[in-house]
């Protein structure tokens, strides 16, 4: 943890100034402290517990920071800083927080994978994507972090605990609702789609919109810039159900869809081929070769395969 940010966090919170990221941040650390001090310090103690909070929280965003000269004084300095806070709500040292742990969920080329939350939400994950989700959602937010691909929710209402999808670039806030987040690396933008229900969609603490079914954001992560769109939803969802579809896709899009459904590297032979756009409809049961030729019949193109590589020409 970074002291210096945090105790500036702190401060803003206190003066009512934090933004709905730093809000999360600080209301989700004074929650596992909550949790410790229900399950350690009788009921006869809560207030003074809260009271004690108070003050360490106001002590540390009102005490100078001093900075040592040696790099692990300032390790040290800040270790101390968080382990003192801690060891006021936990008794025994090495005693479990109540923060979420976290496993990592990766599926293969050609695998789209369904699974129930904690809080009972499902989520479909698309292939050679990688989410990271907690055993179970303890904090004041429920987090799942997906670090590269794409996934499909549908979350269990709760006004008490927002539900939030993280990605590098965004983050996409919900009480409870079904919604697509598309983050591949490899396409250098992340798209989010409303099937029902309202989703925020932030950036570095920053609102960027509102989005309602049937509408879409698509961010680049270049320039920092989005656009919203409106969109049929069921093409952007079907990928769950076996089909994918493109509307005029450049040949990065391509080349990504042929590498989750078939497992094949899509190469274009030219300039000229790389600046083609595509728009049509490809099953994931469909023989990859099959697919090749679709492809192939749009701009009358060719296509040489060599082991996993395919060079369209």
């Amino acid at each position: 943890m970074d002291i210096t940010k945090f105790r500036k966090k702190l401060e803003r919170y206190l003066k009512g100034t934090a933004n709905e990221t730093e809000s999360a941040i600080v209301e989700a650390w004074y929650k596992s402290y909550q949790d410790a001090e229900e399950a350690e310090i009788g009921s006869e103690n809560k207030e003074t517990v809260k009271n004690a909070i108070r003050q360490k929280i106001h002590k540390t965003t009102t005490t100078p920071v001093i900075k040592l000269k040696w790099r692990n004084y300032s390790v040290a300095a800040g270790l101390l800083l968080v382990s003192g806070i801690a060891l006021f709500f936990i008794k025994n040292r090495g005693q479990a927080t109540s923060e979420d742990i976290y496993t990592t969920l990766q599926t293969k080329a050609g695998e789209v994978k369904q699974i129930v939350l904690p809080d009972s939400s499902v989520m479909w994950v698309n292939s050679l994507s990688k989410v990271r989700i907690p055993a179970a959602f303890n904090g004041s937010i429920r987090n799942i972090l997906l670090d590269d691909g794409e996934v499909f929710l549908k979350v269990k209402h709760n006004d008490a605990k927002p539900f939030r999808v993280n990605t590098h670039t965004l983050q996409v806030q919900v009480l409870g609702t079904s919604f697509n987040v598309k983050a591949y690396a490899s396409i250098k933008h992340t798209s989010v789609a409303v099937a029902t229900g309202k989703v925020a969609v932030s950036t570095a603490g920053k609102r960027l919109s509102f989005l309602t079914p049937g509408q879409e954001l698509v961010f680049d992560e270049k320039t920092k810039a989005f656009k919203q769109n409106n969109i049929d939803i069921s093409a952007t969802q079907g990928w769950k159900d076996g089909e994918t579809y493109l509307t005029q896709a450049n040949f990065d899009e391509l080349s990504l869809i042929v590498k989750n459904m078939f497992g094949l590297k899509l190469k274009a032979a030219s300039k000229a081929v790389e600046q083609y756009q595509f728009t049509l409809r490809l099953k994931r049961n469909m023989p990859a070769d099959d697919a090749l030729k679709i492809i192939s019949l749009i701009h009358n193109t060719h296509f040489r395969r060599e082991g996993d590589e395919v060079v369209l020409y």
